[in-house]
């Protein structure tokens, strides 16, 4: 019995999946931790710090392309607005569209 008042049974309910009750204090507890690490340390059957690493440093990796993504459309969206097809002097007259573009008128 830990000073945290856990049995064993318990954890071991909690390793099979059968109580889930104690997701929150295994979480935070240092001797269930240490507990369960003692148990799990000889069923491994390889080194899974890498493995875990790669997946850290892919998911870095994405949220960055993600991040670069969106600066991108939003550089490109500055510049349409800055660079791109905007109201012209010739539109913002008060004179009718079909006016300005009768050729026939212009003589």
């Amino acid at each position: 019995m830990r000073t945290c008042k856990t049995s064993d049974d318990l954890l071991f309910a909690f390793i099979d999946g059968l109580d889930s009750t104690l997701d929150e204090h295994v979480a935070t507890c240092d001797e269930c931790q240490e507990f369960l690490a003692e148990l799990w340390q000889g069923e491994l059957t390889g080194d899974l710090r890498q493995p875990v690493m790669d997946r850290i440093r892919l998911a870095e990796f994405v949220a960055n392309v993600a991040k670069f993504g969106a600066d991108v459309v939003a550089a490109m969206g500055r510049g349409i607005l800055t660079y791109g097809p905007g109201v012209s002097e010739q539109d913002s007259t008060d004179e009718p569209a079909s006016a300005a573009a009768d050729p026939e008128d212009t003589e």
